[in-house]
């Protein structure tokens, strides 16, 4: 059995999403400059033109999940970590259209390995099926 200390998993889960509105909120309403022509999709036009101002507003629209993860590290080891999931939608703001995406990352919180009693026999049956058991047994 494998347990998490809820209390301190949950504080840094808020202390996470805290931070992140906090850098959220520094970027609202920040804007820069790009060349026309980069907006048609055009190499030729690409970086030409007479700027247009780009304001970039964010939706404070956050979203974490706490995500477990279980892998197999030989005969009697298991790898267990345990992930953030941060969602994020941002809205980009051009005179010509609204753009919205979400950024989605995974942060590591905790690794541990498991480790098992390890067994006296170990048979490998990979690649072994109904038709060659018999060699085995031989």
């Amino acid at each position: 059995m494998i347990s998490a200390n809820v209390i301190t998993v949950n504080e840094i889960i808020s202390d996470v999403a805290i931070k992140i509105q906090e850098e959220l909120s520094k970027v609202e309403n920040n804007s820069f400059d790009i060349k026309l022509g980069s907006l048609t999709g055009s190499r030729i036009l690409a970086g030409r033109g007479p700027n247009v101002k780009i304001q970039i507003d964010v939706i404070g629209d956050l979203d974490t999940d706490l995500r477990s993860e279980f892998e197999s590290k030989g005969i009697n080891q298991t790898l267990h970590k345990m992930y953030l999931q941060v969602e994020c939608n941002v809205t980009i703001l051009t005179p010509f259209k609204t753009i919205e995406e979400k950024i989605s990352n995974q942060v590591l919180l905790a690794e541990a390995v498991i480790i098992g009693t390890t067994p006296n026999t170990y048979y490998n049956f990979d690649g072994v099926d109904k038709t060659n058991v018999i060699d085995v047994i031989e």
